[in-house]
């Protein structure tokens, strides 16, 4: 534009014209992405590198630490433990000494009630059922065992490839229409009635009553471990006597 404010055209030199096109930021971020291949490729060298671990508290309450050994576990199981509260795989068993530790055998005779498959047990008057004896005293408990046949099937499934996931279902009531009932912890055992996992604290989900039930408190358990066999459920607090817990499993692969 000159000083009379008329505007003028001048052809540039080749030199100027010759620069390189500029790249939209969007396709500059899009060169940075991974491929599949490459993403999984990184995904593994940060596993190796970073193994995940757990810790524990053994006998001298010392604080342990331990690696956790990886499974091969299929995507369409894995999505079954995604949607669990609890998880029971073999590396996450307790400690050795507490496997050998005999707390549960006493209690042999005790576990009268087998879950059949696809079926519903109820558990009632816990006041009533033999406690259990913990370092801080006696708890009110229940004891149930999962049937023999569905422990043959896990483990000739195991032998070719990963077991099959099994659903425990609980459902804890209070008859009396109280906040619901109080925290629960559970000990998995195999068929020996040594103690393989134990939650303190079950995860639970909450549920208003309906037309159709009243309000109940639901914790889903997979089972990914052939020799869980028997389980023992119980109050570290006091329990109302009013509560009821309805137990339910299922073999095999299942479907939300």
């Amino acid at each position: 534009m000159d000083e009379q404010g008329r505007i003028h055209n001048t052809v540039k030199p080749a030199s100027e014209t010759s620069k390189p096109p500029v790249t939209p930021a969007a396709e500059q971020q899009a060169d940075d992405f991974l491929t599949e291949e490459e993403f999984q490729k990184k995904l593994a060298k940060d596993k190796e590198d970073n193994p995940p671990f757990f810790t524990w508290i053994d006998a001298q309450g010392r604080l342990q630490s331990q690696e956790i050994p990886q499974l091969n576990i299929e995507v369409e199981e894995l999505s079954q433990l995604q949607s669990a509260d609890h998880s029971l795989l073999p590396p996450l068993r307790v400690a050795a000494n507490i496997r050998d530790s005999g707390c549960c055998v006493r209690y042999q005779h005790f576990f009268k009630d087998t879950i059949p498959e696809y079926k519903s047990v109820l558990f009632s008057q816990v006041q009533l059922s033999v406690p259990f004896k913990t370092r801080s005293g006696d708890k009110a408990a229940w004891y149930f065992r999962l049937p023999e046949s569905s422990l043959v099937l896990s483990e000739r499934s195991s032998e070719k490839s990963p077991p099959e996931p099994r659903r425990l279902t609980l459902h804890l009531r209070d008859n009396d229409g109280l906040q619901g009932p109080a925290p629960v912890a559970l000990i998995a055992l195999d068929k020996q009635l040594q103690p393989l996992y134990f939650i303190p604290k079950l995860i639970t989900q909450s549920y208003l009553s309906t037309w159709r039930s009243s309000a109940y408190q639901e914790s889903l358990i997979n089972i990914l471990d052939a020799d869980v066999s028997a389980f023992i459920i119980y109050f570290p607090q006091s329990a109302p006597a009013s509560v009821s817990l309805q137990v339910e499993w299922v073999y095999g692969k299942t479907s939300d």
